[in-house]
């Protein structure tokens, strides 16, 4: 029975010492600092990694992801449409201009702005039949992204990263 011990000892201090993937992933040749900042960068990377394939599928359609976010926000949103502030609050990645981002969207012909008839000060921003159309031509390279994804990681590692993520952004899952 003590050689397992000394076995399994040895295997554990021999996985304490290997780099992780991350490490290599990143050309780290020190230890991290913590076990929280090694799980925060891989969650990072992670996060980038999916962010550029989306980022390039975006760009071939003449998009940044954040205007494909909002195009999605707003197809699924009411008919009237909504406010900035709850376009804002929807997002994804909540950048500082949204604004110039729905600026650049209407330019495109993909969204478009109205007075509310409830509160003229607001402006209420809904899609455009441009705007679905160019969603439903995205579909398959946007699946084709998630399905590479899904090819990673088997169901129930999904749901656990779903909620483990849901644990980290502080939302009940």
């Amino acid at each position: 029975m003590p050689a397992q011990t000394d076995v399994s000892d040895s295997a554990e201090k021999e996985k304490e010492r290997a780099p992780s993937d991350l490490r290599t992933r990143l050309k780290q040749t020190q230890p991290f600092e913590s076990l929280a900042q090694e799980a925060m960068l891989s969650l990072m990377v992670a996060g980038a990694a999916m962010q550029q394939e989306v980022e390039a599928v975006c760009a071939r359609f003449g998009l940044a992801a954040s205007h494909y976010n909002v195009l999605r926000i707003l197809a699924g949103g009411p008919p009237d449409g909504y406010a900035r502030c709850d376009i804002i609050e929807r997002m994804i990645d909540r950048g500082p201009d949204v604004t110039r981002l729905m600026d650049r969207l209407e330019e495109k012909g993909l969204v478009r702005r109205q007075r509310s008839q409830e509160d003229g000060r607001v402006t209420l921003h809904r899609i455009t039949e441009e705007g679905r159309a160019l969603l439903e031509e995205m579909h398959a390279d946007i699946r084709a992204v998630q399905d590479r994804f899904a090819e990673q990681l088997a169901e129930e590692d999904q749901r656990d990263l779903a909620r483990l993520c849901a644990k980290v952004y502080d939302v009940e899952s």
